[in-house]
């Protein structure tokens, strides 16, 4: 799962930022240069909420990976 810390760690440069699936799609490519594995991470990853920050969804990806859901 350190792909998705990867990605929570990338979100966090810019947490004020909002959120949206393009800036999800720019990082995969970054931080998973294989396509296998960015289907992967991708299907990892909760969805975004509506109106959310880089740093709202970065908190969001860590608490899943620690087993917190919504």
């Amino acid at each position: 799962m350190s792909g998705l810390t990867d990605l929570a760690s990338a979100l966090t440069q810019d947490p004020e930022a909002v959120m949206d699936l393009g800036v999800l799609l720019g990082l995969l490519h970054r931080i998973a240069p294989e396509p296998a594995a960015r289907r992967q991470l991708l299907s990892e990853a909760p969805a975004i909420p509506e109106g959310a920050t880089q740093g709202e969804y970065a908190l969001l990806i860590r608490l899943t990976l620690m087993g917190v859901t919504p």
